[in-house]
């Protein structure tokens, strides 16, 4: 009786995983048709690409003195190594070959679709415990679903130098894949795979720096500090564990200003509530983007220069954005967890591009910043998405399915023409001269735009 058990469980996780080798298949399938330009663009050589690919030092001279300068030095005021050596990877493989670079970066994409499915079907089992193993594969797959063939995401993409976007990407859906695996079956393994990933990750782009608290978030939802009270609570497993990643966090803080003096001067010419004011505006744009990303440009730039006045409309923002956390809230209290699970893993992954801690950025907003949100607000959408359904009498599920049918249609429909858009640098200048010709209008005198038009 014992072996016929065993093969009824053999047989069982067979199909779980033949499932789930079949979804991130059919994942892989919808989003090369939806990438599908990208197999013929060219460099962007009018911006990054030529300094960032062409005339990068490490492709150039790979000897090791180059490599050790790479990752104990920043270079062009960022810390990318891992992201070089990626390059250095294909161009020994393939030499300048513009469709390896995209070829690749969207291989990477795939990679971490196929790691976000793994994730969503842990969050969605975790939160809606009572549904079948087949009804949280179909929540997971169109949550993957939404972060893959998202129009935001085409930035990072279709951009061979927003490579370091998907790479940091890759590491942090790593560590956090990793640390699930952790909580789950308590393997030291698993952290400490999780905390080479972190290391990987900030080699790869800055932005990786705040996985702990994608860590504290999962803590949170799994109940880990459930019963512990703040005596013990610094000397307990859960918060012990978080050292190592705390101290390669201020490692990180420290190296990166050491390297980076004046970094921060373009947002500190603008007060603290003028960034605060940016920060709704981010947000609330954000949000929107996500649900009708219909017209979407390179770059978003600041409504005025430092010690002008801002746009009075701008207040509004932060009207807009408590619209949106009302919404959370009253999620909230109707038990509709995965909502605010989402929505605070869409936060945390956008805290240091919200504009509260100054950023050498000359853009108030970027898609690329957007990469991992994504999965935050697909979290969200899905969980009300199926609590609407569950809810409504079956004729409106109908109409709230195909609904959902025809939005995923529009996201695809748009994700392959704005990869076309990206396919050299005139074309992309094209997709933003109607905001290039509007700002010099009313300031001519714009460094930013003069180099982008002239470039």
């Amino acid at each position: 009786m014992e072996i016929i058990n065993s093969l009824k469980l053999s047989f069982r996780n067979t199909s779980v995983y033949l499932n789930r080798a079949m979804v991130i298949v059919l994942l892989g399938i919808i989003s090369v048709v939806a990438y599908f330009p990208t197999f013929f663009n060219s460099f962007q050589l009018a911006w990054d690409d030529t300094w960032q690919v062409l005339d990068n030092p490490l492709i150039l001279d790979d000897s090791l003195k180059t490599i050790f300068f790479h990752f104990t030095h920043f270079w062009q005021r960022q810390y990318s190594p891992v992201n070089s050596l990626f390059y250095l990877l294909i161009h020994r493989l393939v030499g300048m070959n513009a469709s390896a670079f995209h070829v690749t970066c969207l291989l990477i994409h795939l990679l971490n679709s196929a790691l976000v499915f793994s994730i969503s079907t842990s969050i969605f089992s975790r939160f809606s415990p009572s549904l079948s193993s087949f009804e949280i594969q179909i929540l997971a797959f169109l949550a993957t679903l939404i972060f893959a063939i998202h129009p935001l995401q085409v930035e990072s993409v279709a951009w061979i130098s927003a490579s370091k976007i998907i790479l940091y990407g890759l590491f942090t859906l790593t560590a956090i894949w990793s640390y699930l695996r952790y909580i789950h079956d308590n393997r030291p393994i698993w952290l400490i795979l999780t905390t080479t990933a972190y290391v990987f990750g900030f080699a790869s782009k800055e932005q990786a720096l705040i996985l702990p608290l994608n860590l504290l978030l999962i803590d949170f939802a799994w109940g880990r500090f459930t019963g512990l009270t703040w005596r013990p609570l610094f000397s307990s497993k859960e918060v012990l564990e978080k050292f190592p990643f705390l101290i390669l966090a201020l490692g990180f803080l420290y190296f990166t200003w050491i390297n980076t003096p004046g970094g921060i001067q373009q947002e500190a010419g603008y007060p603290m509530y003028h960034r605060i004011a940016f920060a709704f505006h981010s947000l609330v744009e954000y949000v929107f983007r996500f649900l009708a990303p219909a017209k979407l440009y390179f770059f978003h730039p600041y409504p005025m220069s430092p010690g002008e006045a801002l746009p009075l409309h701008y207040w509004g923002y932060i009207l807009l954005a408590g619209i949106i956390g009302y919404f959370v809230w009253e999620q909230y209290k109707k038990g509709n967890s995965i909502v605010v699970f989402g929505f605070l893993f869409f936060l945390v992954n956008l805290t240091l591009v919200l504009h509260i801690i100054p950023l050498p950025r000359p853009v108030i907003t970027a898609d690329r910043y957007m990469y991992l949100s994504v999965i935050g607000l697909a979290w969200v959408l899905v969980g009300v998405g199926q609590t609407w359904i569950t809810s409504y009498k079956s004729k409106n599920r109908n109409f709230i399915l195909l609904g959902a049918l025809v939005w995923l249609i529009f996201l695809g429909v748009q994700t392959n023409l704005r990869t076309a858009e990206w396919k050299d640098s005139e074309s992309t200048k094209s997709n933003v001269i109607e905001l290039i010709e509007k700002r010099q209008e009313a300031e001519p005198i714009e460094p930013l735009f003069n180099l982008i038009e002239h470039d």
